[in-house]
């Protein structure tokens, strides 16, 4: 038997041993030779600058420092963990036959917004520890992908289940679960655990959970069944809107950390660039519609890839250098190969932002487009990727200058 159909007709086995054995190697370094494994690795290129984050301030373990931000290092090792647990999501939607489309996007985008939004919350102090370090990346994303992945699931299994229950029955099933999250939230909240700087009253997560149930309501009085992408929607929106409440409190003023003061003007700005530009991408390929090349510009994944790169690429330019010297605090830029583009020529990095979306898009539709034809999910999976990286720090940091933080 060949090595190819050893491994296609063991793979599952041989993944995951070789993900047992690397946990297993670091482990063993970690006991064997701490001061090379944990501290001059771990601790300064992960977990550091995760504890420096949530202190604000330089930290330091057996006289190894780590700051926060990332590094070259560690930005490589989430790359490729970005890629490995893309694939992972890719085969589970095939094997779930789940059509990644834009549909899809939309079902996700609550969890798109919600890593950014609650990374700027805890960038006002809100979460008290340990609670603060499952909201400072990476941690927050492993979080999000862990809850898409249960609203999958779920969202399957009760779409399968609706050919043999009735649609009361279904909906039941549905609603027991965002009844079991109040009942598990009411029980924290009379414990008394201090996870944040205040608590968010019981009522008003009652009021937040109906309203992210909603789509699922929606969705049986119109067609009796639900989808596997109306569960995750509403899924995301159970966990985003708690979030948002915090920071619509914030912005009315019941602040309870330090701000340089809401600024909706910058908050309009930016917002308004982005809108302009992408609305020059959308009327272009509008009116050239008939040519391919440029008609798959105004493609909603594709035009919300711009969007998304065009945010971070903005927001990050404007916050950090105030061209229209607006009066903004000074920011610092955390990564690496964004720094080196701004310490170049600042407006340099949101050009070559737009200009790389523009190329994946291209090899993506027109290079590569017959290639691909057979491998659609797999490229809108790759996109929304894209979008990901894009619209998540981008909308952090959006946030964060509009609300002084």
């Amino acid at each position: 038997m060949k090595v190819v159909e050893i491994y296609n007709e063991y793979r599952n086995v041989i993944l995951l041993s070789a993900f047992l054995a690397i946990i297993g190697v670091i482990l063993a370094g970690c006991i064997l030779m701490p001061s090379l494994f944990y501290d001059q690795w771990i601790w300064k290129y992960y977990w550091g600058p995760i504890v420096s984050d949530a202190a604000g301030t330089t930290v330091w373990c057996n006289g190894v420092q780590a700051n926060e931000g990332y590094t070259l290092i560690s930005e490589l090792t989430y790359g490729v963990m970005l890629v490995i647990v893309l694939y992972a999501i890719y085969e589970l939607l095939k094997k779930l036959k789940i059509s990644i489309d834009w549909i899809f996007c939309l079902a996700l985008l609550p969890y798109i917004v919600f890593g950014p939004v609650a990374r700027v919350i805890e960038d006002t102090g809100y979460f008290n520890e340990p609670f603060v370090y499952w909201f400072i990346s990476p941690l927050i994303y492993i979080q999000i992908t862990v809850y898409v992945l249960g609203f999958l699931v779920v969202g399957y299994y009760l779409q399968e289940l609706s050919r043999k229950k009735s649609p009361k029955t279904i909906l039941t099933y549905t609603l027991s679960i965002f009844v079991f999250a109040d009942i598990c939230y009411t029980i924290v909240w009379a414990l008394g655990i201090d996870y944040g700087a205040y608590s968010i009253n019981p009522l008003v997560f009652y009021l937040l959970s109906f309203f992210a149930f909603l789509p699922i309501l929606y969705r049986f009085f119109k067609q009796k069944t639900p989808t596997v992408n109306t569960i995750v929607f509403s899924g995301g929106l159970f966990l985003l809107s708690p979030s948002l409440y915090l920071i619509a409190r914030w912005i009315a003023g019941e602040q309870w950390g330090f701000s340089n003061e809401t600024r909706f003007d910058v908050f309009l700005l930016i917002l308004g660039l982005v809108t302009l530009i992408a609305a020059m991408v959308y009327f272009v390929s509008l009116k050239y519609k008939n040519n391919e090349k440029i008609a798959v510009y105004k493609k909603p994944l594709n035009l919300t890839m711009i969007v998304g790169h065009m945010v971070d690429g903005i927001a990050s330019y404007i916050s950090i250098y105030d061209p229209l010297k607006m009066g903004l605090p000074g920011y610092l830029e955390k990564h690496p190969a964004s720094n080196f583009l701004m310490e170049t020529w600042p407006p340099l990095f949101p050009i070559v932002k737009f200009s790389l979306i523009i190329v994946v898009i291209y090899i993506f539709d027109i290079l590569y487009k017959e290639d691909l034809k057979d491998h659609v999910n797999l490229v809108n999976l790759l996109k929304i990727g894209i979008i990901i990286l894009g619209l998540s720090p981008g909308l952090r940091d959006l946030l964060r200058v509009t609300m002084g933080v």
